[in-house]
């Protein structure tokens, strides 16, 4: 299946929200320049997403091969033992907010639209889950990630990109050298339909990360994946 090309996502995020998150005090000098650097964002954001459906070749004991490209990893062998699709997708805020989030030279303001950015990606990702399950008619689904866990590296991304075809030319995110993706407020991964709820996060021991959606389960590491 070619690529889906999903460009029309609506970005109008809430301000009471994200001032509830950014802890801005009422009528303070802070409020004002969250708000109108809300009503930028608003008005510059273009979040997208990008995606295929690709059935498994082949199952294998450290990991499984889709569309003739092998993804090595014990823990992806594992969870998709029973799955005969999957879902590689790609989520970004958009390049127009990452270029006009370079443009803020002051730091905090730096700070507010890097953070604007990320709930532009949250949307996005939103809106394709929300898509895939309706589309596809999926239940509970779950996701696996590259760089989330040593198990499949963030060098896993090249492979993945090339099952999406060009992301730079179709959603405008490019992957560098080092395998980071820009802009920087982009999420990779492959989604697929699971009985049980998986994320990531259960299998890593980073403490103090941003984006843990779910507590460390060293237990569940030593019983299932190692």
């Amino acid at each position: 299946m070619d690529p889906v090309i999903i460009d029309r996502i609506e970005f109008n995020p809430d301000p009471e929200k994200f001032f509830h998150k950014m802890r801005t005090k009422p009528g303070s000098r802070q409020e004002e320049l969250v708000l109108s650097l809300l009503d930028e964002g608003r008005q510059v954001g273009r979040p997208r997403a990008i995606y295929t459906i690709t059935g498994i070749d082949q199952h294998l004991d450290d990991g499984v091969v889709l569309n003739g490209i092998r993804m090595k990893s014990k823990v992806m062998a594992i969870n998709l033992s029973a799955v005969h699709r999957v879902f590689p997708y790609l989520n970004s805020s958009g390049r127009e907010l990452f270029d006009w989030t370079q443009s803020k030279e002051d730091l905090l303001e730096r700070y507010y639209a890097e953070e604007i950015s990320q709930l532009a990606l949250r949307t996005a990702e939103e809106f394709l889950l929300a898509h895939l399950k309706t589309t596809y008619q999926l239940g509970k689904t779950s996701s696996l990630n590259p760089g989330s866990l040593e198990d499949w590296p963030i060098t896993a991304q090249r492979p993945l990109f090339q099952l999406l075809g060009d992301p730079l030319e179709s959603i405008g995110v490019e992957l560098t050298e080092s395998m980071l993706m820009l802009p920087n407020q982009s999420v990779s991964g492959i989604r697929y339909s699971s009985e049980t709820d998986f994320s990531n996060c259960e299998l890593c021991p980073r403490e103090n990360c941003s984006h843990r959606r779910a507590p460390f389960d060293e237990s569940l590491l030593k019983e299932k994946y190692l």
